[in-house]
């Protein structure tokens, strides 16, 4: 049995610039609705995570199995999946139902991953 073949750097730094982005886009949010303390928590909360996913090791079991899910399947189960991610990004931080850790991200991601078919 081989070994699948994944670039797990690749999709970390995928991962990073996804919220990287939705961290740039919360902390302009939080300065046009100033005294949204919702927002600006969102975005410190995307900091925080975009700093954890930069430090997390190549072998990290949560990147290696989401980057076989991201690099596997159909054209239609890696855009679902891309989109669920996204959605899961975008909640993250948020109280109405975000994740609000990196660890409770990560684990929400995997779990979309796995049901995107």
């Amino acid at each position: 049995m081989t070994e699948e073949l994944v670039d797990i750097e690749a999709y970390r730094q995928q991962l990073v610039e996804r919220l990287e982005s939705m961290r740039e886009f919360r902390s302009t949010e939080a300065e046009d609705s100033a005294g949204d303390e919702r927002i600006a928590h969102a975005a410190e909360v995307l900091r925080r995570s975009v700093h954890e996913v930069e430090a997390l090791p190549v072998d990290d079991a949560r990147l290696h199995a989401l980057a076989v899910a991201a690099e596997s399947g159909d054209d239609h189960s890696r855009s679902r999946s891309i989109e669920l991610q996204d959605h899961m990004i975008g909640r993250h931080g948020l109280d109405d139902g975000g994740t609000q850790t990196t660890d409770e991200l990560l684990a929400a991601l995997m779990k979309a991953t796995s049901g995107a078919d």
